[in-house]
């Protein structure tokens, strides 16, 4: 099997997962995705992203909070 049906790049990976690159890499870091650097790109095996893809939920951020006051001067 080549290398090219077997791993994808940070970028297709986000793709998939409803990330940004950055993201993708961070979750490497972190180790909760497998991945190699090579050559200055980070080769993702295509297995471990397609089964991360059925259960990962992307964070949007931080919920909104709402404010305490409105106007300047309440306290």
């Amino acid at each position: 099997m080549p290398i090219k049906d077997s791993y994808i790049s940070s970028s297709e990976a986000a793709v998939i997962l409803g990330l940004r690159p950055y993201g993708i890499q961070k979750l490497i870091k972190r180790g909760r995705l497998p991945g190699e650097k090579i050559a200055n790109r980070w080769l993702i095996p295509r297995a471990a992203v397609e089964e991360m893809a059925r259960t990962y939920q992307p964070k949007v951020g931080r919920p909104r909070q709402q404010r305490q006051c409105t106007k300047r001067g309440e306290a």
